[in-house]
């Protein structure tokens, strides 16, 4: 019985040690990174899309940083298929003095699934875009794979808010809210 009790006491040591270890490992980016966004319709239901592989993922100290580079020389980092609106977006996000934007969320409001499963769930995130911070709501999935963990995220939230103005040209222009998915993997250790 003794033996038992001892083996009982070692074996939940060692899981409490391992899922303590697990829950404090940093996390760094492994790849696979990408941001889309869209800024859907306003007048004459101009409609403005762009993509950047840009990103940068880590977890350290209980938050997940997420770090998307705006400024990429004349232009911004994030391309929409044509060069003078790429101008424009650069402009529009002031890229050379505010170069990145960057989303943390707390890593305890995450649900983290096990090896091999997934796991989905709305939390909420700190955005500096633009010189300005603030709170934003977060969806997000998780796969994760051994130690790697897949995360597709979305944001949305109101240019406004960040100080941006509403694009427009020659008196067309787009709505006022923007929808933003990252994907990113991260590794702990």
């Amino acid at each position: 019985m003794k033996a038992r009790s001892r083996f009982a006491i070692i074996t939940t040591t060692l899981v409490a040690l391992s899922l303590s270890a697990m829950a404090s490992a940093d996390m760094k980016h492994a790849g696979d990174g990408g941001l889309e966004f869209s800024l859907p319709g306003g007048t004459a239901g101009l409609k403005i899309e762009g993509k950047s592989a840009d990103i940068t993922a880590s977890e350290s100290g209980g938050k997940v940083t997420i770090v998307a580079k705006i400024e990429c020389g004349e232009t911004s980092c994030i391309k929409t298929g044509i060069d003078k609106r790429d101008e424009h977006l650069a402009k529009a996000l002031d890229a050379k003095k505010f170069p990145t934007a960057t989303l943390t969320v707390d890593k305890s409001k995450l649900t983290l699934p096990a090896d091999g499963a997934e796991s989905e769930g709305k939390t909420t995130g700190e955005l500096k875009l633009h010189g300005v911070t603030k709170t934003v709501p977060v969806t997000y999935k998780v796969k994760r794979t051994g130690s790697d963990y897949h995360v597709r995220g979305t944001t949305s939230f109101k240019l406004e808010d960040f100080k941006i103005e509403q694009p427009s040209f020659a008196g067309v222009t787009t709505g006022k809210e923007v929808t933003v998915k990252v994907k990113f993997k991260v590794r702990e250790g």
